[in-house]
């Protein structure tokens, strides 16, 4: 029965308000003790202000048609940049010392403490829409009302002037780096034109632009070869009819004049036959029918000639100069065919020249378009950075005229009228429960530590084997009781 009333939770509830009762005034002591001392430290806690500016992130006022913006971070990246760049331990220290901060903490607490807590005091809350960031709150929390909105407006100016700053070195560093690679560029531009003009003045006319050039000459000057070669031969054929005319003495002179005559035909229709065979070659090769034929009319010619009977070379001599001197005719046609022989040289050289430009300009092409490719990338990059180099100079000059996108300050922090803080009410409400439970637990404490008996039921659990007769009223008033009792024993709540 006992063991029931002891686990019943009626029997706790029971014990704990007979615990209150038994010590209610201690418990009143010390919810008045704690009470007091929470009163009196939210009451002594300062007065928390703050003060905010909001700021708003512009765009680029020219159009990105006409000037490309040159920053490589949108705001809000180039807002947490500039927040680690404002919020740094140096930049935090100077605003500190300009505006002697924590006057009372400066001899108490470190540097580095005094900069931790007002980097905690910022406060930075950001606002979007649809196109990204369009403005931000920079908010400062202090003891000090003028402090507060001091600060806030020094931070607010550091922001805006920071980001001009970094956009402008940002527009140098820019600007800088392609005319570097500009200048580069160009001196490699300029080499190339160099070896270019090089090549093309020493190889002049063997281009493969002039190859079409070198093929009309080339037909031209064979045309004259065989213009000339034509003209020898008629001053050939002339020369024979006039050597075979009758003479005064007919014979004397008929024999030397048939052989010399003879050879002479033989000799140019051999040369004619060389003639063709040369052109046949430009055309075929060896095994065309026409080439060989050519070459075994040649060697016939050969053989008649070498079967000529040769004429003793004094009597020859004499023969022909006397035939030259003693006859006009041949004087001028012995002359006009040394002219073309010096002409067919002239030509034929010319023609082995065009012929060898001709025969190379593959060659040149594959040099030349090297070069050409190279010469052209440099070109084409020249100009791609010579177009950024342009537009890296306007959008610098927009960075310099604070025309592109950057940060303005809608309105300036004020001074706060009311603290924001601390809010008394809860922490004063908050000290009154605490206080209570403090009281009760320290009862709660004290009755644990009490071994007296105070109950039946305790007397009945420290005699479990003894049977319970009866109990004895108590004989005294409690205010007997209490007079009679130390003073500690009514400090600790007895009875």
């Amino acid at each position: 029965m006992a063991d029931e009333r002891k686990a019943s939770p009626l029997a706790a509830v029971y014990t704990l308000l007979s615990a209150i009762r038994y010590r209610y005034r201690l418990i009143i002591f010390v919810a008045v003790v704690v009470l007091a001392a929470g009163v009196t430290y939210v009451m002594s806690m300062p007065d928390v202000y703050q003060a905010s500016t909001q700021i708003l992130v512009n765009p680029q006022r020219v159009s990105d048609k006409y000037v490309n913006s040159i920053a490589t971070m949108d705001a809000s990246e180039r807002l947490n940049t500039l927040s680690q760049q404002i919020l740094s331990s140096s930049r935090l220290e100077t605003i500190m010392d300009e505006l002697h901060l924590f006057p009372k903490l400066r001899e108490k607490v470190s540097r580095d403490e005094l900069i931790a807590r007002m980097r905690k005091n910022i406060g930075i809350e950001l606002k979007h829409n649809a196109e990204g960031l369009s403005a931000f709150t920079l908010s400062y929390t202090g003891e000090s009302a003028q402090e507060v909105s001091t600060v806030a407006n020094r931070l607010a100016a550091s922001f805006i002037s920071w980001n001009l700053k970094d956009r402008e070195q940002e527009a140098k560093a820019t600007t800088t780096f392609l005319a570097n690679e500009l200048s580069t560029t160009k001196s490699q531009l300029d080499d190339l034109e160099e070896q270019l003009r090089s090549y093309k003045m020493k190889h002049l006319g063997e281009l493969p632009d002039q190859l079409d050039a070198n093929m009309q000459t080339l037909s031209r000057l064979q045309v004259e070869l065989q213009a000339n070669t034509e003209a020898q031969s008629r001053l050939d054929h002339e020369a024979l009819l006039t050597s075979s005319l009758p003479d005064t003495s007919p014979q004397r002179s008929s024999a030397p004049v048939t052989s010399s005559s003879m050879r002479q035909k033989l000799t140019s229709d051999r040369y004619a036959a060389q003639t063709d065979l040369a052109e046949l070659h430009k055309h075929y090769t060896d095994s065309f029918p026409d080439v060989g034929r050519k070459e075994a009319e040649i060697r016939a010619l050969d053989a008649q000639i070498a079967a000529l009977p040769s004429d003793p070379a004094p009597s020859a001599t004499a023969t022909a100069d006397s035939a030259t001197s003693a006859n006009p005719r041949l004087q001028l046609i012995h002359r006009d065919r040394n002219r073309l022989q010096d002409e067919q040289r002239k030509i034929q050289s010319s023609i082995g020249r065009y012929q060898s430009r001709i025969d190379s300009a593959p060659v040149h092409e594959q040099e030349i378009s090297q070069l050409l490719r190279d010469y052209g990338t440099a070109r084409d990059h020249y100009r791609a950075l010579l177009e950024k180099t342009y537009s890296a100079q306007m959008a610098a000059q927009l960075e310099q005229e604070q025309q592109s996108g950057n940060f303005t300050m809608l309105d300036q922090a004020r001074v706060p009228d009311a603290p924001i803080g601390p809010k008394r009410i809860p922490l004063l409400l908050g000290a009154f429960f605490f206080a209570i439970a403090a009281g009760i637990g320290i009862a709660l404490l004290a009755e644990t530590l009490d071994n007296t008996v105070k109950s039946e039921n305790e007397l009945r659990d420290c005699l479990p084997e003894i049977p319970l007769l009866g109990t004895t009223p108590g004989m005294q008033t409690v205010p007997t009781i209490r007079r009679s009792l130390p003073q500690a024993r009514f400090l600790l709540g007895g009875q």
